[in-house]
């Protein structure tokens, strides 16, 4: 019986889905002052809310792209995984051709 392939996309999902929330929240943070400067007026931004106004859109533009292809990858390679597993269970017999209806029953059986 073949091993199971890991699935390496789920570690890349996992840091970059924590990343991509803490870039979020930083980003709502910096959108929040934005919006009443008043306030802020007094006190120095912090260094992570002047990325944030910087590159913030960037970012989160380049996290969702990274979660959109690792997302991708890590169906396709379930999905390979899953494949496999069913073919060492049921094995085709390509060359045994005696047998010509079909055994799914999502197709119609004509008379």
């Amino acid at each position: 019986m073949s091993r199971q392939i890991k699935n390496p996309f789920y570690i890349v999902l996992g840091v970059i889905g924590f990343t991509f929330t803490i870039t979020a929240a930083s980003y709502c943070l910096s959108v929040l002052r934005g919006i009443r400067p008043q306030a802020t007026l007094t006190e120095k931004s912090h260094p992570l809310e002047e990325i944030m106004d910087r590159y913030g859109t960037s970012l989160l533009t380049g996290q969702l792209i990274v979660l959109a292809i690792a997302t991708v990858g890590a169906v396709a390679v379930d999905h390979v995984n899953g494949q496999k597993k069913q073919n060492s269970r049921h094995p085709q017999h390509l060359t045994d051709d005696s047998n010509s209806e079909s055994d799914s029953p999502l197709e119609t059986k004509r008379l």
